[in-house]
């Protein structure tokens, strides 16, 4: 009985654990890119991509586009449970090719020959285990614990960061 009653504290504590970190077990809450904007990014809604610049490496006078910088996070998915879509930008892999670390990004292209998003558009993420990657084109939906936190790498800076989380090809 001592026992039982103990097992029973335990599971009560870590219920209430989980609900003050926000986190609920169970079925993510599937997100939308906006949500990730602080209010007042909201209200002014998504900053348009900038155009694609693709001669950044050639003699002609140019560079690389650069990262519009917005650090700011939306405080209201801490801790939450998440599912996002979005592009997987590989950034390191295994030694099978299995990627081990990447950022999601909103659209296809960034980090590629667009500039990549603001980093509150941006989520760092190391999957629970190692995949495959079918094409940079191919659209995933990632799920796991949100936290806000910055991860800057030579590709971009996100604002955002979930690990262990699970990958599945999207599907509307």
């Amino acid at each position: 009985m001592k026992a039982f009653k103990a097992s029973w504290l335990l599971l009560l504590l870590q219920g209430v654990a989980l609900a003050a970190s926000g986190t609920a077990p169970g079925k993510p809450q599937a997100l939308q890119w906006t949500d990730l904007l602080s209010e007042q990014e909201q209200a002014k809604g998504l900053p348009p991509p900038l155009p694609a610049n693709h001669n950044f490496l050639d003699e002609a006078p140019g560079q690389a586009l650069a990262q519009q910088l917005s650090f700011t996070p939306n405080p209201s998915v801490e801790g939450k449970l998440i599912k996002l879509p979005g592009y997987v930008v590989p950034i390191s892999q295994d030694d099978k090719g299995r990627v081990t670390e990447f950022f999601l990004v909103p659209y296809y292209g960034a980090c590629i020959h667009l500039p990549p998003p603001p980093p509150n558009q941006v989520v760092y993420s190391i999957p629970a285990q190692p995949f495959a990657i079918k094409s940079l084109t191919t659209p995933y939906w990632i799920s796991g614990p949100m936290k806000i936190g910055s991860k800057t790498t030579r590709l971009g800076a996100a604002a955002y960061t979930v690990t262990g989380s699970t990958i599945e090809p999207y599907k509307n």
